[in-house]
């Protein structure tokens, strides 16, 4: 299903120059200060992975470690340094859930426009709004504006939205801890749908007791582009902490 290949990414450190003491006393009060470059950070460095279809496809590691930048190079929202990425299905990435929400959109408008972006009808969306609120858990805020949503409202909205997009493969980026206990028992139940029903998961997670239970593969990532793959489930199943 995906095949990535020699995939390497790098980003420039940029740190703030001040030559002379007086400069630092001068930018203390000035927003305008010289940045200038101090070399590259290697975040992804010549990783080589295929996945199958059906695996669970689980990716860990210390914070920093490149996680979160991987799981957007495989989604396809951000572009290598180098190697190449190729997909056999298509892709829904449970990744910055609601970043086009427009806050001053009420609920159901954003669920139409986010709807939309994901390729859903309109005719399919007005049938599942209902249901979507539902599943969210705040029906009375259907009409209400998106500003005075709270950061997990507006997850778990944007969730709701998105486990309607069909798809091949799908990508967590730890959205199955967002919500309260009984959201989060949904998100799980969502991603055994998908499991069983044999869709390749890509999942980062730092909870050993999921990643035992359900990767049928194991990434470890450590800062500095260095890795780890695991694919004997024996292996995994003796993890005792991440290292």
């Amino acid at each position: 299903m995906i095949q990535i290949k020699h995939v390497t990414k790098t980003f420039k450190r940029y740190n703030e120059q001040h030559r002379t003491l007086k400069s630092v006393v001068i930018n203390l009060f000035r927003p305008k200060q010289q940045v200038v470059s101090s070399g590259e950070l290697c975040v992804v460095n010549d990783l080589t992975i295929n996945i199958g279809k059906g695996e669970v496809f689980c990716i860990t590691g210390p914070n920093g470690a490149g996680k979160s930048t991987l799981a957007k190079l495989i989604a396809g929202t951000t572009s290598p340094t180098s190697g190449h990425i190729k997909h056999s299905g298509h892709v829904i990435p449970f990744l910055e859930l609601g970043v086009a929400f427009n806050i001053e959109l009420t609920g159901i408008d954003n669920l139409y426009l986010n709807g939309v972006l994901l390729g859903l009808s309109i005719k399919y969306l007005t049938q599942q709004k209902n249901e979507i609120f539902e599943f969210a858990g705040i029906q009375e805020f259907m009409h209400t504006p998106l500003k005075y949503y709270s950061t997990g409202m507006q997850l778990r909205l944007a969730f709701s939205i998105a486990r309607h997009a069909k798809g091949d493969i799908y990508i967590f980026d730890e959205i199955l801890s967002v919500g309260d206990a009984e959201f989060q028992k949904k998100c799980v139940q969502f991603f055994k749908d998908l499991k069983q029903n044999k869709k390749t998961i890509i999942i980062i997670s730092h909870d050993l007791y999921f990643i035992k239970e359900h990767a049928t593969h194991l990434l470890v990532l450590y800062p500095g582009g260095k890795y780890r793959l695991m694919d004997d489930q024996k292996e995994i199943e003796a993890i005792q902490y991440i290292t």
